[in-house]
């Protein structure tokens, strides 16, 4: 027993430093995950935008290949028809499917052109380190969705929206009906939270449903009002949007410009008019020196007080 005491606080005494050296390695690698995942989180706008870009530059590649087929095919249907084999509607139909494809292509080309833009944008746009939560992409991304929500549900909990506006609640107006489907897509897409673990190919997604429904939602409500012909008197205005509050921030900026140009002009004007009419006004005579109630003696009299000779 002795011995066997002795043995393990050799062992203690020769392998001490083990079990710090152990803590430090889970430490660090603890650290290291939670770095790691912080740095994903702030960059999965840009993993999103790079993604994207390569989606395009794909799509873009098949659109060339299938307007050169496209072109291809008009070529020989037009040589059919040269010969006899084709009819003239077969080449109708190819040249339009090869307009067509010329079209797909020359939009493939333009969604490559702003995908390289939006990457661009998202590297400028990337958090600091240690930014608020609720400036990170998913959470950007949610409030954008939340913000459109908001928007909807003035409809449907306004009643005098509700009446003034029916068409919005109204899935048989196709534009509401387009407007609801998106919605039903972004809640799909939408994570738990904007701390869940979230994919590049699952955000980038769900961003996309995003802009799609926040385009669905201006379609929807400008058809609304179309259809309602004019806003009622006791129907709320929609709230202004961001270009709408700087109008009037400028306006209301000009105005005040304005004003306090026109009260310095008054004031100097005022002034200058005062110092004209101070000029043109002739200088008051002095009154002429008052004369002495008594007697004023001759020289003959004052000589004789002063007893000097005349």
């Amino acid at each position: 027993m002795e011995l066997w005491i002795a043995g393990v606080g050799a062992a203690l005494v020769e392998f001490w430093w083990v079990a710090p050296a152990a803590a430090g390695a889970g430490a660090a690698g603890v650290l290291g995950v939670r770095r790691q995942r912080t740095t994903r989180a702030r960059r999965l706008g840009l993993t999103a935008a790079r993604l994207e870009l390569q989606q395009a530059r794909s799509e873009n590649v098949e659109s060339r290949a299938s307007a050169r087929l496209a072109a291809a095919e008009l070529a020989r249907v037009e040589a059919d028809r040269a010969a006899g084999r084709a009819r003239p509607a077969d080449v109708a139909a190819a040249r339009r499917a090869a307009d067509a494809a010329v079209h797909a292509k020359n939009s493939a080309a333009a969604r490559v052109r702003v995908a390289r833009a939006q990457v661009g944008a998202e590297r400028a746009a990337v958090p600091a380190r240690g930014t608020d939560p609720r400036h990170l992409p998913v959470a950007r991304a949610m409030a954008v969705h939340d913000e459109v929500a908001a928007r909807w549900m003035q409809y449907e909990t306004d009643a005098a929206r509700r009446i003034a506006f029916p068409a919005m609640s109204d899935a048989r107006v196709p534009a509401t009906a387009e407007f609801l489907r998106l919605d039903a897509e972004a809640r799909r897409l939408r994570p738990e939270s904007a701390k869940a673990k979230t994919t590049p190919e699952q955000f980038a997604a769900y961003r996309a449903a995003v802009h799609r429904l926040q385009r669905a939602f201006d379609a929807a409500e400008q058809e609304t009002w179309r259809l309602a012909g004019h806003r009622p008197d006791d129907a709320p205005p929609p709230p202004p949007t961001i270009a709408q509050r700087w109008t009037v921030v400028a306006t209301e900026a000009i105005t005040r410009s304005a004003e306090g140009i026109a009260k310095a002009a008054e004031s100097a004007a005022s002034v200058i008019d005062s110092r004209r009419s101070s000029r043109e006004t002739p200088p008051e005579e002095p009154p002429p020196p008052s004369q002495p109630s008594w007697p004023i003696p001759s020289r003959t009299e004052r000589h004789r007080r002063d007893g000097r000779p005349q």
